[in-house]
């Protein structure tokens, strides 16, 4: 720096300064301003240039004390991965199989019995009543005349008969004796004429059940004298 040469101050003591001072002051100045200008451009230049060269010398700094993981991240993050992994369905839902409706059972058709278990069931119940005493016009257990046991033993089973004898004899089909089956009707004549007045369930076997007049209800055979006797037979099951 330029040293500025000192002025001596004006005494204020309220004199009038002189005029002569004052204009050998302002020419000691004007040399002075202009150096202080100079100075002052060049400290401004030279501020500036060092400035530029910290900040050029900064940089390689800088990127060295960079974090190594920062730097490594950011490369991760910056470059594409080569394959990106496929992306995992969620399973689909089974469809449930559809369970079968049951089929309705039906409900079962009563079954008429066939003759043959009808005619089993008749002579069951026959059988009950051997020893029941006959009566004339007996249509129950307590007694029985011979059209009345068949009619009782028949209804027993759901079969309905006329009441006597002779109008039992024209009801169902005519059987031949060679083709009699059991639950077959067998009629008699025992008065010596045609007119039918005796009746018994045939039962297999050459045998019968009925009401005899002098038993009660027995099992009879087909002796000589009923078949002397005999005047047809009919199946009514």
């Amino acid at each position: 720096m330029v040293g500025v040469n000192t002025v001596e101050p004006v005494k204020a003591n309220n004199e009038v300064p002189n005029l002569a001072v004052l204009a050998q002051v302002a020419e000691t100045l004007d040399p002075l301003k202009d150096q202080v200008t100079e100075d002052l451009i060049d400290e401004s230049a030279s501020d500036a240039k060092s400035v530029q060269i910290q900040e050029v010398d900064s940089e390689p700094i800088i990127a060295l004390n960079q974090n190594p993981q920062s730097a490594s991240l950011s490369r991760r993050q910056t470059t594409t991965p080569d394959s990106v992994p496929a992306t995992t369905s969620a399973p689909s839902t089974p469809t449930p199989t559809p369970v079968p409706t049951p089929t309705p059972t039906p409900a079962p058709v009563p079954v008429e019995p066939s003759s043959n278990n009808k005619s089993t069931a008749i002579i069951n119940t026959a059988k009950q009543y051997i020893g029941v005493k006959y009566v004339w016009g007996g249509t129950s257990p307590s007694g029985f005349d011979c059209s009345g046991f068949v009619q009782y033993v028949f209804a027993k089973n759901g079969v309905t008969l006329p009441r006597v004898s002779r109008d039992q004899y024209n009801i169902g089909s005519k059987v031949d004796f060679n083709n009699l089956q059991p639950g077959d009707l067998v009629f008699f004549t025992l008065n010596g004429d045609t007119v039918v007045n005796h009746l018994g369930i045939y039962i297999g076997d050459g045998q019968f059940i009925h009401a005899s007049s002098s038993k009660g209800v027995v099992i009879s055979s087909f002796s000589s004298y009923w078949t002397s006797s005999y005047s047809g037979a009919k199946r009514v099951l």
